[in-house]
Formats: structure tokens, sequence, C-alpha cells
């Protein structure tokens, strides 16, 4: 599949920061899940997003952002045909996992994978998005459960006793005797014949799942996965909730969902639209494993390195410096014009009176960008070239042979040159020298701050960027997203602006990465270290504002690898943060990676004064009637339709009336999910027009506002309230900090 180049960029989600790499590994088991997509549609073979795949699917509308893999269910005829057909329609490279086609893989479910080690070939990081890891999706029996509890006890009884024989042999802890015996056990027990010469482990594997697929859906109003819920615990559910799947957004694919996630998710972490991150990172990322063998072995992959010898490094000159040395080399070549006219040499003469003038000129050319028109230094650098014309038209006629005295005249004019330069007053020039026109908002209050001082000359200068793939060893064309900012933000080309001429007094960054990212890099003019070394005092604001570190959220902390210890934060003179408590959590992390005895330097450095995100104000334009209004946001799932059918029209009917005994006071945004036709019409044709009759009732009121799905973003600012069903749109607004009341269908 393609993905926009933008997908793999660093991101937040809901607080989280999601790394580049990670967007990689997600694209990968979003094409692994293609595939298993293709081959399911082809032989009619249906399945359902499970776990945390389920859960970031309806909260997030894709994955959740602290989650690395992803999960689906089939029901287990589903699940047995898919294993029969999967291992001829797979591409090539692609393996199915179970405990029948793997040597010592025993579980009870399967798993597709795109390669079983790390793959660094350049034709399959092109195919799988720079991701060098395997990638793969875990596949979940759906059984069912016995209605009755004394049956689902002798089933519970009968799973456990074979799976104890199956790890008890597997681990060679049971003497032939006793292996012979629970055998034996198992055959009468089981109604199952074991042959003694063959894998025994494997023979009661088969057995294993025969057992947890002892009840067909004829005999039950149940179904669970029931190897995690005899074994564990789980929930169950009734199986109307598995009857139906409806096809959801998930990032830029949509994925089928069950017709009773709800009561699914519910069941499996209660308030699931409450976000939980606790627990530690101990298997997260995923891939981390790989990166530790592959470290084992000698072969990591290369990461940025603390420097060290920061104290040591200089700075370029600064403007007024590097004026004032553009000075003194106009009164070298005074010098060395005054030997050359004394020997008559006419033609460099007039060579180094041409150039002394294109000098003088680029001095004056940069005085004007910095101080502006009119200043006296830019006047006595026009009268120093009059003088230098002047000599230059005589000489040219070899009318002059005393070098003595053409040096005179020139120094006596450079003299008031470097006067007025001493007299001259720079104003401070402070450059923001951002790279995504998007990620602007997280640092335009600074700007604008610095505007409002007369004293300082502001400029923007995006610098340009570029994709990377093939581990970075392959970059895109160049990207420049200068044309995209704001209108009212005077933008400066980076191709007008001379880095080192200038020496800007203060630069600002957003990207502290340089070339260490694994998604994109700067160009290499603008990589940190240049920077520095280029002003007074270069400035890192992160471009994102992040839920503050929790000592107990194992996964959060584990992500600072990604943006903490990186050339920008490294080289920068300040880094301001969000807050004390994540400046803490840099200094923390910092020192670990760099050495304790750096603490102090990045204490220093390291400023918690908060984000400028905090003073962005994202409110939609609010309709003048609206003024004396609460604003609600009103969404209705189809699959809550599906789902409930002609209760969940009641449930509409009941809320709509409501909302009209108090229209004076609401205005209801009624957002709509523009799939909901195609994945109901055929489906529940009667529910669906009545749903329709109910849009056509009261789309007309004038407190009733319908709304399509691609306006959620605008609709989110805009409500003060929600309520519904639980979803994205919920979860939106509860990161918008606003009232979120989840409908329930029952009253």
């Amino acid at each position: 599949m393609v993905f926009p180049d933008s997908y793999f960029e660093d991101e937040v989600r809901s607080g989280y920061y999601i790394s580049p790499i990670m967007k990689c590994c997600w694209a990968a088991q979003i094409d692994v899940l293609l595939e298993i997509d293709r081959i399911c549609r082809k032989y009619n073979i249906q399945y359902f997003a499970e776990w945390g795949t389920l859960l970031g699917t309806v909260r997030h509308g894709g994955f959740i952002p602290w989650d690395d893999d992803m999960d689906i269910a089939m029901k287990r005829i589903d699940y047995e045909r898919f294993l029969k057909v999967a291992p001829k329609e797979l591409p090539e490279g692609f393996e199915v996992m179970n405990y029948e086609t793997v040597d010592n893989y025993w579980d009870v479910m399967a798993r597709v994978i795109n390669t079983d080690f790390v793959n660094m070939e350049p034709d399959f990081l092109d195919r799988f998005h720079n991701c060098p890891y395997p990638s793969g999706i875990d596949i979940f029996p759906l059984d069912y459960v016995a209605n009755n509890k004394g049956e689902e006890d002798i089933q519970r009884e009968l799973v456990d006793m074979v799976k104890m024989v199956a790890d008890t042999n597997g681990a060679g802890n049971a003497t032939e005797e006793q292996l012979e015996f629970w055998l034996n056990m198992i055959e009468v027990s089981c109604n199952q014949k074991i042959d003694r010469k063959g894998n025994i482990k494997h023979q009661l594997y088969k057995i294993l799942c025969r057992l947890y697929a002892m009840y067909s859906e004829e005999e039950t109003d149940r179904i669970a996965l029931v190897a995690q819920y005899l074994e564990n615990g789980g929930s169950v559910y009734p199986k109307e909730c598995y009857a139906d799947s409806m096809r959801v957004p998930f990032d830029i694919i949509t994925i089928p969902v069950p017709i009773g996630y709800d009561h699914i998710l519910k069941c499996k972490y209660g308030d699931y639209m409450k976000s939980v991150r606790s627990g530690g990172g101990h298997n997260y990322p995923y891939y981390e494993v790989h990166d530790n063998f592959l470290e084992e072995k000698g072969f990591a992959f290369p990461k940025y390195q603390y420097p060290g010898n920061l104290q040591n490094r200089v700075k370029n000159p600064t403007f007024r410096q590097s004026l004032e040395q553009k000075v003194d080399l106009l009164g070298q070549i005074h010098g060395k014009l005054e030997l050359l006219v004394s020997y008559g040499q006419y033609e460099t003469v007039l060579t180094l009176l041409q150039e002394l003038q294109n000098v003088a000129i680029a001095i004056g050319n940069s005085i004007e960008k910095r101080a502006g028109q009119g200043t006296e230094i830019v006047a006595s650098l026009e009268q120093y070239c009059e003088i230098v014309f002047e000599l230059y038209q005589t000489l040219s006629q070899n009318a002059v042979t005393d070098g003595k005295a053409v040096r005179a005249i020139l120094d006596e004019m450079l003299q008031l040159v470097k006067e007025s330069l001493e007299a001259t007053p720079f104003k401070k020039e402070i450059v923001f020298m951002p790279y995504r026109a998007n990620q602007w908002k997280a640092i335009e209050s600074v700007w604008r701050s610095a505007c409002e001082d007369d004293e300082c000359v502001v400029r923007v200068v995006p610098i340009p960027y570029y994709y990377k793939s093939r581990m970075g060893a392959a970059i895109s064309d160049m990207h420049y997203d200068g044309e995209q900012f704001p209108d009212y933000v005077p933008i400066t080309h980076f191709k007008e602006y001379n880095l080192e001429n200038n020496h800007p007094d203060v630069i600002y960054i957003q990207n502290p990465h340089d070339q260490w990212n694994h998604a994109l890099t700067v160009h290499s003019n603008y990589y940190s270290t240049k920077l520095w070394a280029n002003t007074e005092e270069l400035i890192y604001i992160p471009w994102f504002k992040l839920d503050e570190m929790r000592p107990d959220d194992g996964r959060a902390l584990k992500t600072r690898k990604y943006y903490v210890p990186t050339p920008g934060v490294v080289n920068a003179d300040k880094v301001i943060v969000q807050s004390e408590g994540m400046k803490q959590s840099y200094v923390d992390y910092l020192s670990e990676w760099a050495g304790e005895d750096t603490r102090s330097l990045w204490e220093e450095k390291i400023l918690g004064l908060g984000s400028p995100l905090d003073d962005v104000i994202e409110e939609a334009e609010r309709p003048a009637e609206w003024a004396e209004k609460k604003i609600i946001l009103y969404h209705i799932s189809g699959n809550g339709l599906l789902e409930h059918k002609e209760k969940m029209l009641q449930k509409i009917r009941s809320t709509m009336e409501v909302f009209e005994g108090q229209a004076d006071k609401l205005q209801i945004l009624w957002l709509q999910d523009m799939q909901m036709r195609q994945r109901l019409e055929s489906r529940v044709p009667e529910t669906f027009q009545g749903y329709v009759e109910l849009l056509e009732e009261f789309q007309s009121k004038p407190w009733v506002t319908l709304l399509r799905a691609e306006e959620e973003e605008n609709a989110v600012q805009l409500a003060d309230a929600f309520y519904g069903d639980a979803g994205k749109s919920a979860q939106q607004m509860k990161q918008a900090a606003k009232p979120v009341m989840l409908q329930n269908v029952e009253i």
C-alpha cells in the first residue's frame, strides 16, 4: 500500500509521542493485515479487530498511540479455513506460524509474519516502508462457550489436563510411566487416539484445540476467546456481539469491528474511553529485542552518540566582528596597493581597486539588511567607494606613481568607515528556522513576542527537508514548506539568507534530529552543529506537548530515547520544555545517557518555561446567532444502529425531543457517519430507512446542524460538550478537556 511520506513523521496522539520508526512498523503491520484482508475477501472469511486493535479502532480511529502490534479474531470455522488457504495465497516471504507449521511454536493462536528476522535488503525496506523488523498479525480463534456451568467446568478440566500433559512432556519432566498414564486418561476422556511414535505434543495441541471448539453455534448462546477464557478467566459475550461486522476507519485503511464492540470493550476494559497507560515497558517496543540481539552480535544500527567536549567548541565571529574583519581586510589590501602602484603594476592595481569596491558594497548590503537604509556607516562606505572609483579612473590613465599617496587617501577614508562602524548600534536579529508549516503554531507565540520588540529584526527562514528510505541510504527530492505558512508570517527564503554572513543573535529551531531521524532529515547546511556556530544563542523548542511523565508509565518513559538524546538538545544553548517536571525527565535521561558528570550541563541549559502550545487557542468561529447557546456535538455510530436497530431509533428520537425542549438554549451539531448507507442499507434496510426519516424530520430544525465526517475537527473546536456513542469523536472532546456524556441505549 502507498502511504504518504508525512505518515512516517513523528507524531503526538493523546499526549503520547510516536517515533518515526514506530510509524514505519505500524505501516508494515497494516501491509500484512491487508494481505490477510485480501485473502479473507477472496474466500468470504469473516474476521474482526481484537484486543488493543479493536480498542484503538473505536477510541482513536487507529492504533492506540502506545500500542505496537495488531490483533484480529476469527470464528473457529473461519480460522481453520484461513489456515488452510493462507499458505498458498500469501506473498513470497510471508509465513503462517502456528503449532502445526513451526517447530516449538506452542500456542493455540496463529500469527502471520512478513519475515522471521531483521531484513536490510533494499527491496524489503521499500516494500515494508523502511521497517527492517519482522511485522505480523496475531490471529485469535473465537469459540462457543457452554451455557451450562457444569459442562463448562468439565471442558475446563479436560483442557487443563491436556495442556498440563503437553507442557510437561515438552519439558521432559514426566517419566515414561507417568506419561503413559496421562495419555491413557486423555484417550478415554477425549475419545482421541494418540500415536506414541509420533509427535505427542503436537497431537495433544490438536486435541486441545478440539476441546476449545467442542461446542457449536447451534448449541450455545455465548462466544469467547475460549483459550484465554478457560485459562485466565477472560470475558464471555453473547454470540450476537459477533453476529456481524462493520468496516470502520483505522489510520488510513478500514478494518472490520464486531457489531457488539461496545459490550465487548466494556467487558474487557470497563470504562474503555478512559486511557490507561500505567505499566512497564519491558516488552515495548516489540522490535527492541531484535536491536538488542543485533547489538550483541556487533551489527547494531548507527545511532547518535554524545560527542563530549562541548566546552571546547568555539562559535564563529559575530555580525559586528565579521564586519570588522572585512573592514580590516580592506586595510590589508591598501598595503598591497601601495607596493603595486610603486612598481607600476597598474593592471593588477585596477583589479584590486575593483575588489575593494566589491567588498565595500557587500559590507554595505549586509548592514542595510540588518540595520536598514540611511545609516551613517553605509554613507561612509558609499564615500569610500567614490574615492576608490576616482582612484581607479586616475590610475587607469597611469596618472599616479606615488603608492604612499594612494594608500594615505584610502586609509583616511577607511578610518571614517571604522569610526562609523564603531558608532553604529545594530538591532538584535532573531531568526526562526522551522521546517514544517504544520508545526508553526508550536512556536508562533514566541515569534509574535519577538516581533513586538522594536529593537529586534525578526525573520522566519523555513529550512528544506528530505524524506528517507532504505534506512537513510536514499532520500527524497527536497521539500520546502515556505509557501504553506500563514499569510501574516513574512517569509525569508533560505536561499536569500546567508547564515554565516548574518550570524544572528538568536536562532530558534523545532527539529532537533539533524540526520538522526528515521523518517526525514533537514538539509545539512542547517544541522544544529552549524547553527550553533553561527549564532550567539541557539534555542530549541519542541514542536509538541506531551502528557507529563509518570514513574509508572514505562512505555512513555521509553519513548524519550527518540526525542531527548538528540543533536538539537545537545548543541542548543537553551532548550525550552513544557514544565519543570518535563525538564527533570530530560535531565535524568540525558545524565544517564551522557554520564552523570554532565548533569549540571543539562540542569543549566534545559528550562521548564512552558510550551508555546499553551498559548494556542483553537476555537472555531461561532455564528452570531449561537452566541448565547451551548453547542452540543451529537454522534451516533453506524454500529450502534446495526446492533440495536429499533431500540437505537427510539433512543435517537427521545434524545432529539429532549434537545428540542431546550432549543432556545442548545445548538446541536449532528455529526454524520458518512459510511452509514453502505454499512446499513443492505443489512438492516428498515433500520436505515428509519434513520433517514429521523434525519429528514429534524434536519430542517433551526437548532440542528448536520455535519459531514470531515468537519469533525472543526466541530470539536466549536462544541461545548459531547453526547452520543463512545468513539473517536468523544475521545477528541476528552482530549480538549470538554464534557463528554456517553449515551446508554437502554435508558
